[in-house]
């Protein structure tokens, strides 16, 4: 069977199963709880248009909803439409270049519990099973919030840095794609426990918008890869500012040591997001350093990330979105250089059911490696 052959099969396989799983008409709990279509707060599940941004960051409620808020004051209202939603991602179809190809008919299972827990608190956890770790349930992020205000919120998380950003391109709990974003994709010299932007800590925050134009998150943090948080001295923060209501521009930083090593790291990046009619443009750079082990100099890379989409829609929900992204890094104090392509064909049965099929390839790799690319189909649906 030709490889052309097997991919087109595949995806056959992927999409007839859709459709049968669709046919449920499932909802995620939030739409239930609100009675609202994902779209009111998706630009295209999971990235989150304006009014998504507002309720994330009012801890999933809508406060100026009169009806809305006198259901979330009632913590009985749960036995009606407990906060429980479930996914299960598939890939059918899984080949690297460099390998051979999978059939990874149910890759992760993931368990949420969300939702608002009292009049100024929410909650949110969230437990897998995936085939790479022999489908064992762990803890993949975790957090309580507190909100007394739209400029002052208080967050106690185990998960990224960014789990406050509402903006869905350094949150990889926002990826459109199989593989992660670039810039919070990489270790760079490893000094942050090894961990990168998008890997879990322990951590204490607070976020706002003092107006409605301006957002800011700081936050206190252990080392990626130590759940209990042992002497953190990681502090971050982030600034973002909507230049209008499609058009944000924002900048982030972090610095710390690991306690271990006793190695200083820091992280300086730029980001923005535009939106133009249902073109989303997204794109950031981060400049990095990390004491080498030893603590003789520092290793400085630097790496950057730009990603397009479109989302073609029919009665305001999403039904096909194309996706490219270009992700650019470097390793070994600027020395090693890579560069990579990601296509994805996105294909919305229903607002919370989505197939698609992806290309990554190493456009450009260090000296002596060989460049890879693989092909991914996946199912992800959540109800």
């Amino acid at each position: 069977m030709t490889m052309k052959r097997k991919i087109f099969l595949s995806s056959l396989i992927a999409m007839i199963g859709t459709v049968w799983v669709g046919s449920a008409q499932a909802v995620p709990s939030f739409a239930r709880k609100y009675e609202k279509k994902c779209s009111a707060c998706h630009y295209a599940f999971p990235q989150l248009n304006k009014a998504g941004r507002m309720f994330k960051e009012a801890g999933y409620q809508f406060p100026s909803d009169a009806k809305v808020t006198q259901k979330i004051s009632d913590f009985l209202y749960w036995d009606k439409t407990p906060p429980v939603s479930v996914g299960f991602v598939a890939r059918p179809y899984d080949k690297k270049d460099s390998g051979n190809s999978k059939v990874r008919a149910l890759h992760e299972v993931e368990l949420f519990f969300a939702g608002v827990i009292g009049k100024q608190w929410s909650g949110w956890a969230e437990f897998e099973a995936e085939d790479e770790n022999d489908f064992k349930p762990e803890l993949g992020s975790a957090t309580v919030g507190y909100h007394p205000s739209k400029a002052f919120n208080v967050q106690l998380t185990y998960g990224p840095y960014m789990w406050a950003d509402p903006y869905g391109f350094l949150g990889n709990h926002f990826r459109m794609t199989r593989g992660s974003v670039g810039v919070i994709d990489q270790a760079f010299g490893g000094a942050d426990g090894g961990g990168k932007l998008r890997s879990a800590r322990q951590m204490v925050s607070i976020y706002g918008r003092p107006t409605d134009k301006f957002f800011y998150n700081a936050g206190y943090s252990g080392v990626a890869g130590d759940n209990e948080g042992e002497s953190p001295n990681n502090i971050h923060g982030r600034l973002a500012f909507d230049v209008t209501r499609n058009v944000m521009v924002g900048g982030f930083g972090l610095s710390g040591q690991d306690e271990i090593s006793k190695r200083d790291f820091s992280r300086v990046g730029l980001d923005f997001s535009a939106d133009i009619g249902d073109a989303r443009i997204q794109g950031a750079y981060v400049s990095a350093k990390d004491d080498r082990v030893g603590g003789i100099g520092q290793d400085e890379n630097k790496a950057w990330s730009l990603q397009a989409m479109y989302a073609f829609r029919h009665d305001k929900r999403p039904t096909w979105v194309p996706v490219v992204r270009l992700d650019s890094y470097e390793k070994a104090n600027g020395t090693e250089d890579y560069t990579a392509l990601t296509l994805n064909l996105t294909h919305y049965f229903t607002e919370n059911i989505k197939g698609y099929i992806e290309y990554w390839d190493q456009l450009d790799v260090s000296a002596g490696e060989k460049a890879d690319s693989r092909i991914t189909v996946q199912v992800v649906a959540a109800f």
